[in-house]
């Protein structure tokens, strides 16, 4: 059995964002470098494309957190009257929107993903402090960024730590 403790050892991970609507929950990524297949959504005709949260290393207690974005991008076929609201659900390890884990195994890392680059607004479905990503825009091809904050101080097991999050698009 492995230590918890790696120092001079880099902790490698993932964040896959998967692609899940209401009915159809199998699209996911499988790993960092797939993009998930466009899914129709709804009446409006709405299709989205996400890219994966990737935090690449990490080291073993990093004094620093490690930040990252990933671009959507979200196309609406019925014109600029439609606004999307795009929710994203809680982490698979944890099952919560406020305390989101990667995962390896037993050993787990806390992240968070927010709506804005100030890292203050929690992307979630707008319950428990947490807000949708409202895609405003006069254009059928519509892109929002998020941004991903791995925590400092942490300490895991050496590996490929990862974690998915259900995310929901309403017109």
């Amino acid at each position: 059995m492995r230590s918890r403790r790696t120092s001079r050892h880099a902790l490698t991970f993932a964040c896959a964002l998967a692609l899940a609507f209401v009915l159809d929950a199998s699209a996911q990524y499988r790993s960092p470098a797939h993009t998930a297949a466009p899914r129709n959504i709804g009446d409006v005709g709405c299709r989205l494309n996400t890219r994966p949260l990737d935090f690449g290393a990490y080291e073993d207690g990093s004094p620093v957190a490690v930040l990252t974005t990933a671009t959507m991008e979200l196309t609406c076929r019925n014109g600029s009257g439609v606004v999307p609201v795009v929710t994203a659900g809680p982490s698979a390890n944890s099952g919560d929107t406020l305390q989101r884990f990667l995962a390896n195994g037993d050993s787990r890392l806390q992240y968070q993903v927010y709506i804005e680059p100030s890292h203050n607004l929690v992307w979630g479905d707008g319950t428990r402090g947490t807000y949708p990503v409202v895609v405003t825009g006069q254009t059928e091809h519509k892109t929002f960024t998020v941004y991903g904050a791995l925590f400092l101080g942490q300490h895991g097991e050496v590996g490929r730590y990862r974690d998915t999050l259900q995310i929901t698009v309403e017109p």
